[in-house]
């Protein structure tokens, strides 16, 4: 286990009482008042789970830490998503195993499936038009509901060094550590609430896909402009609640969203994954246009004096054909071994396959283009598009 004993990775502040956190042994940290643990670089800092925190803690201090681990790794989101069962977790740690078999011992059902096959959904190729066209190379984000953070792995493999993600589920950023970004670092907790980072601690707030979900999405928003030292908020793939959405979570509609952000651009959230597919920079939304039509929409704020420029480059998609973390491998989508892809639930064609006939005419490329891949002669129009699209990934070590 990787252990901050002597120096923390970076500033943390304690969500309960606001005061810095301080090394304070082996897998804990202390606030003045309480121990807050941690294992691989995940920083579990939720509030409202005392019991559990006070159960960790006691077992680390009692040197039982696969005990301690494996109860974070059982948490939740909430009470209504049945925990993992502990002997599956107890194997997880035990041994190693692919990606594929570690989220079907935590018990990720389709979830599992999403997270494996994440490079070809529409919402990824819009967070990465997104960090493409309004984030700096180089600058660090901070992405909240990041899931396993796919999206910061290949902001990270741009140089983005420095960039953090969140996520309210432990097991989520612990496998990331272990599968996707290993050495970079994951704060579990509540977006509900305060953030444990001093103000200004990244350059870039970033959440897709992720902020219709909280109860208080103007405190979200309020914290993501604090603690962003350049003044660019993105706030991706919100639902619109004037418009027909699956999972909907708690949106918000158009002119809503635009009091809380000030807003120096907004997207259709399908433009932004159009646009990747088609490697071009996308096509704001005007501020007349009707948003009511509009199933999910992306905005922007930016310091003045930099809206519309802080990412732009020659390509939308010149970093398409880049390496995803953990591996140099370029290997043809899996999914795509027997023909047209079999796909997890009818809700995933309802959700995103109608949507995006891509999806439905994926295929894998023919045995001819397979052997220029694999000599390294493939065309380079031809491998942007194979990347873009997902029928190409570069998955890390152990994944499948």
């Amino acid at each position: 286990m990787t252990s901050c004993e002597d120096v923390l990775p970076l500033d943390l502040i304690s969500p309960a009482n606001g005061e810095p956190l301080r090394p304070a042994g082996r897998n804990l940290l202390s606030d003045g008042e309480r121990l807050w643990p941690h294992f691989d670089n995940c920083f579990y800092l939720r509030t409202g789970k005392d019991d559990l925190v006070d159960e960790v803690v006691r077992l680390i201090e009692k040197d039982e830490r696969d005990r301690a681990l494996g109860l974070l790794l059982c948490d939740r989101r909430s009470s209504d998503t049945p925990e993992a069962d502990p002997r599956q977790v107890e194997e997880l740690l035990r041994s190693e195993v692919s990606f594929h078999r570690a989220t079907e011992l935590l018990g990720y059902g389709g979830l599992g499936w999403y997270f494996e096959h994440r490079w070809i959904i529409p919402t990824y190729l819009s967070g990465l038009s997104l960090l493409h066209r309004h984030v700096r190379p180089g600058q660090r984000i901070l992405e909240l509901g990041s899931g396993l953070g796919h999206l910061t792995a290949h902001w990270e493999e741009e140089g983005g060094s420095g960039s953090v993600c969140s996520d309210v589920v432990f097991s989520h950023l612990w496998l990331s550590q272990r599968y996707l970004r290993p050495g970079r670092i994951s704060l579990c907790f509540d977006a509900d609430g305060p953030f444990p980072l001093p103000t200004g601690a990244v350059d870039v707030a970033f959440g897709h896909d992720s902020l219709h979900y909280l109860s208080d999405i103007p405190g979200a928003i309020a914290e993501m402009r604090r603690v962003a030292g350049s003044g660019t908020l993105i706030v991706g793939h919100l639902h619109n609640a004037e418009a027909e959405n699956y999972s909907a979570g708690r949106p918000l509609a158009r002119a809503e969203y635009e009091r809380l952000i000030d807003v120096s651009v907004a997207y259709d959230d399908s433009e932004l994954t159009l646009a990747w597919l088609q490697q071009r920079h996308p096509l704001p939304v005007g501020a007349a246009q009707d948003g009511s039509a509009v199933a999910a929409l992306a905005f922007v704020e930016e310091a003045p004096g930099r809206a519309g420029t802080a990412g732009a480059r020659e390509r939308a998609g010149d970093a398409c054909g880049q390496p995803l973390a953990g591996s140099s491998r370029l290997m043809v989508n899996p999914l795509l071994g027997a023909g047209r892809p079999s796909w997890p639930s009818q809700k995933f064609v309802d959700e995103y396959v109608r949507a995006f006939p891509y999806l439905e005419d994926l295929r894998a490329p023919g045995d001819a283009a397979v052997a220029r891949i694999d000599r390294g002669e493939a065309n380079e129009a031809e491998l942007r598009q194979w990347l873009a699209k997902g029928v190409l990934v570069r998955p890390p070590a152990n994944w499948y």
